[in-house]
């Protein structure tokens, strides 16, 4: 079933059996607006191209040559990337330009999935005799995956082109547009593509999306870029949805269990004609060593207590997984742990364990492990954000969202720890660090530190609060400086590339000379 919205090689349903008058023909081996646009199963094909837009390595996957959105993870305070020529390195060194690998290809491969989405808003109302309900389906799903990758846009590069038709060549200079204009315009055609997703799926469609995955994204555009208030009502529709976390948070990241009622949202994968992912790929039976999680993460998982581990009696420093929320070896590796089976020893640093493909030989660059791009317990999260950042909210209401993430792992409820009649400050230092520990390396951290303005901090933190002397005196390889310039690193520079070839296109003001 996970092959129905895997890449499709558009060409093959194009080669049918020929006659002897193939000469007077229009070519049946490639594509054309005479030949294309025809019928639903063109529309269904062009769907799936906007699918597959999503599977990129610069998108939803990523290996150690690719920088999708789990990179970013690695260019937070959670993790590092291990070589020096690896995307993402530069930016968390602040030495990036316009040229940078993972600027360029996070920009193409967004809009080569808006152009692919745009053909599809524009053609299929054009395709005569096709049922309207599936016609107004497609759409929408075309609307929802275009607003989620010019979400990613509007959080790195702020401003960027608002292109949502298709294009001649003599249409293609054009300016760049505000963040507002995208938020504006992602808000509005999400709220119209609602409407017409359906709010199940068979199971040989898992992977489509559904009324939730869309009104899940809108939360997230949502919280992300401060409508507070409508978040957490987005968010509380959703929940509203049945939904429910999957039990055991330790399989939760297997391909064994990447169908269940928590995914509300995922990019499918699989092994078949190499469409497997490669986010969390690694080399033989040992760990993934390519991208490091950071000490600063390894620290911030609490005792089975629910206190951080300068606080609780319970720390073991030798065996840090020891008496630790159990997120912590579900994430990751780390003296004491087992991998693959064997016990772990004599480890001085901690590695990746969460999406890992850890009980098969298979090609581990190759693998059938879906991502999640929203899950339950992400909606869980953004409602409890939401309500404390809109400044009305209840106390136990948010109280009670966290302690069902919590609960889920055994860990203490927040009324038996942190206690009750919190500020909202400390709610909301709450909800921030239950979300860092349930969602690490689901490529939400980095976003997380922009929008709350805290990037700054913590590369100012790696410097000067001795994390990066203790990854030296540890043994981490390739330990280097982070850096940030203010203004100039809230936003990514517009690829050099695109200036050239678009002579409407102008950079932002804080990546010019002097700026």
């Amino acid at each position: 079933m996970k092959r129905h919205i895997l890449t499709l090689f558009i060409l093959v349903s194009f080669i049918s059996s020929c006659s002897d008058d193939f000469l007077e023909r229009k070519s049946l081996t490639s594509l054309s607006e005479d030949n294309f646009w025809l019928s639903e199963n063109d529309a269904h094909l062009a769907l799936m191209g906007c699918y597959d837009a999503l599977q990129s390595r610069h998108i939803f996957d990523s290996n150690p040559w690719g920088g999708g959105v789990v990179r970013t993870d690695f260019l937070s305070d959670n993790g590092y990337t291990n070589w020096q020529w690896m995307q993402g390195g530069a930016v968390a060194e602040g030495k990036h330009t316009a040229t940078d690998g993972l600027v360029n290809n996070t920009w193409n491969n967004c809009y080569r999935a808006i152009v692919r989405c745009n053909n599809v808003v524009s053609k299929i109302p054009e395709i005569e005799d096709m049922d309207a309900d599936v016609a107004a389906r497609m759409i929408a799903e075309a609307k929802v995956i275009r607003a989620t990758v010019y979400n990613i846009l509007a959080m790195t590069f702020k401003d960027v082109p608002l292109i949502t038709e298709p294009q001649t060549v003599e249409e293609s200079n054009v300016p760049k547009d505000s963040q507002e204009s995208i938020i504006t315009f992602m808000i509005d055609d999400m709220k119209d593509a609602i409407e017409d997703l359906p709010e199940t799926v068979p199971a040989s469609e898992w992977g489509r999306i559904t009324k939730g995955a869309g009104m899940a994204m809108l939360a997230r555009i949502y919280l992300w870029h401060g409508y507070f208030g409508e978040a957490a009502a987005m968010a509380g529709n959703v929940i509203g949805m049945g939904y429910s976390l999957f039990p055991d948070y330790s399989t939760l990241f297997t391909t064994e269990n990447e169908v269940n009622n928590e995914i509300v949202f995922s990019v499918i994968f699989d092994r078949v004609l190499d469409n497997g992912s490669s986010f969390a790929g690694y080399w033989g039976s040992g760990f993934a060593g390519y991208q490091r999680p950071l000490p600063n993460l390894v620290d911030d998982f609490y005792c089975t207590d629910g206190l951080p581990i300068d606080q609780s009696p319970l720390y073991n420093p030798d065996i840090k997984s020891e008496n630790r929320d159990p997120r912590f070896s579900a994430t990751l590796v780390s003296n004491g742990d087992t991998w693959r089976g064997d016990l772990v020893e004599g480890q001085k640093t901690e590695f990746m364990r969460k999406w890992t493909e850890e009980n098969n030989n298979e090609n581990h660059f190759d693998s059938p492990q879906d991502f999640y791009v929203i899950r339950y317990a992400h909606v869980l999260l953004m409602r409890a954000e939401a309500l404390v950042r809109s400044g009305s909210y209840s106390e136990s209401e948010v109280i009670g969202l966290i302690n069902q993430i919590r609960g889920r792992v055994n860990m203490p409820k927040v009324e038996d720890v942190e206690g009750i009649g919190l500020s909202p400050g400390e709610l909301l230092d709450i909800v921030k660090h239950e979300r860092r520990v349930e969602t690490a390396f689901e490529g939400l951290r980095y976003f997380d530190l922009l929008r709350w303005g805290e990037l700054k901090e913590k590369y100012d933190e790696y410097m000067t609060g001795g994390e990066q002397q203790e990854m030296k005196d540890r043994g981490y390889p390739s330990v280097r400086d982070r850096n940030f310039l203010d203004p100039k690193h809230w936003k990514w520079p517009i690829p050099q590339s695109e200036l050239d070839n678009n002579k409407a296109l102008e950079q932002h003001s804080e990546w010019l000379v002097g700026g």
